[in-house]
């Protein structure tokens, strides 16, 4: 149970005790839902901000007198044996606390509570927050350097041992050798013709992996759609006092056992509602299947953005006129015509694409043995729940799929394999936005993918 829900179940902090208002504030939230955090409250009621690290230094609360710093923090970090991002709850540095102390009395006198010891905070918390180069993939630092014609041919290890603050061994290792899972690099570490439209890219490589096939494929627009899902977030809200009835909203949108689908579909709904009632009318849409407006006008950004860089590296004519406004109306299927998106509704074509960007990001679904009961007119079979599947991906033992998934209540794949988007460690490791694929189709964008060389435990 969330700190949210234990204030709001308490009599005290309940929402019918008028002396308190309880807003959370950290990177999902819409910009509406986190403009609740600089509202003035009317006399005799406090505001209480929960909060991430968000709050250390991207924004200042005016009347905020008091902080509670509990000592902790999520910090991603990335697995590489297990090819895996996580999100740890970790002790934060001293420069973090002095940050958290500076949200309070920045207009007016404050009070911050730190909730460990003065020993701990000496003698046991890092002065510094660990470098971020030193947490994340390194896939597109690599590609850069590739791409320096001073450094192409140079070892990769040495050169980014030379770096202030260098990642471990096998950080870098394990980047490498993802890069030649994408094609980027070859086996000796050569970026191959892929590579270098990817390092001309600047975005996460399987976006632009995802970008370039959509491209070739003539599925442009919707792998635009996709990519620009994939690099900023969902436009999916789940208020927590209506995510039952937000949920329902996004169930008239699901597609072909997808995440990336299911957006998909609701982002073509709302541009088709853009189209016909204007940007008052995607907004009443907007609001009515419980979607983000703002974050669907970013999401028709960065699509532009994305396809002013294929057009850049020749992958889409030169000519094109694209309306640089932003927050404008997204124009991209009509501007780039049919030919380039002859096949954007086609399904398994772009989930063979989304499989070919996200490679080895798969699972394999395991279907239990058929189960029988008895009735009058003899045993007949007992249908599968949901619960009784097990997903297994090459590296790890069984995962789940997170609740916020589409396919977390799915009891049957037409194929028993999904690509996914991440895999994230919490208190299980959960896999976020997957999509069913059909594994004939997806095999013939990779030599390499064989059904005995990138799923375990076929039994």
């Amino acid at each position: 149970m969330s700190m949210q829900e234990q204030l709001l179940g308490n009599p005290i902090f309940a929402p019918r005790n008028e002396r308190f208002v309880i807003v959370p504030l950290h990177s999902t939230l819409t910009n509406e839902e986190q403009a609740l955090v600089f509202k003035k409250m009317p006399k005799g009621v406090r505001k209480v901000v929960l909060s991430t690290n968000i709050a250390e230094t991207s924004i200042t609360i005016d009347d905020c007198v008091f902080v509670v710093d509990c000592g902790k923090m999520k910090e991603k970090g990335f697995d590489t044996n297990k090819n895996m991002e996580s999100l740890e709850c970790v002790w934060e540095s001293r420069a973090n606390a002095m940050q958290r102390k500076g949200r309070a009395g920045r207009v007016m006198p404050g009070v911050c509570f730190h909730l460990f010891s003065k020993q701990r905070y000496e003698f046991v918390l890092n002065a510094q927050p660990i470098p971020e180069i030193c947490r994340i993939p390194l896939e597109q630092l690599i590609l850069r350097i590739k791409m320096l014609p001073a450094l192409s041919n140079k070892d990769l290890l040495h050169v980014i041992k030379g770096l202030i603050e260098p990642p471990a061994d096998d950080n870098m290792t394990s980047a490498i050798e993802r890069l030649r899972n994408v094609g980027a690099l070859d086996d000796y570490s050569n970026l191959t013709p892929l590579g270098k439209h990817l390092a001309s890219l600047p975005v996460d490589v399987r976006v632009g992996k995802l970008i370039l096939f959509g491209a070739m494929f003539s599925a442009l627009d919707s792998a635009l759609t996709i990519a620009a899902c994939l690099s900023f977030k969902s436009p999916f809200n789940a208020p927590l006092n209506r995510r039952e009835e937000a949920a329902r909203k996004k169930y008239q949108f699901v597609t072909g056992c997808s995440d990336h689908l299911t957006t998909l579909k609701a982002y073509k709904s709302w541009q088709n509602a853009f189209n016909k009632y204007g940007n008052r009318g995607a907004q009443n849409f907007a609001n009515e299947n419980f979607l983000s407006n703002k974050t669907l006008l970013t999401l028709a950004d960065i699509k532009t953005q994305f396809l002013e860089l294929l057009m850049d590296i020749g992958f889409v004519p030169g000519n094109l006129r694209v309306s640089r406004r932003k927050f404008t109306q997204d124009r991209i299927l009509e501007i780039t015509g049919k030919e380039l998106n002859a096949h954007g509704d086609n399904q398994k074509l772009l989930s063979a694409i989304l499989c070919a960007a996200l490679y080895p990001n798969i699972v394999k679904v395991f279907t239990p043995d058929k189960q029988y009961s008895a009735s009058i007119s003899g045993a007949i079979p007992t249908p599968t729940k949901a619960e009784d599947l097990v997903f297994r991906t090459k590296m790890d033992g069984p995962v789940l799929l997170h609740p916020s998934s589409v396919n977390h209540e799915v009891s049957y794949y037409p194929s028993p394999y999904l690509v996914f988007q991440e895999k994230v460690k919490t208190s299980r490791v959960f896999i976020r936005d997957c999509t069913w694929f059909l594994f004939s189709l997806s095999s013939s964008f990779r030599r390499d993918l064989s059904k005995s060389s990138f799923i375990a435990g076929n039994s």
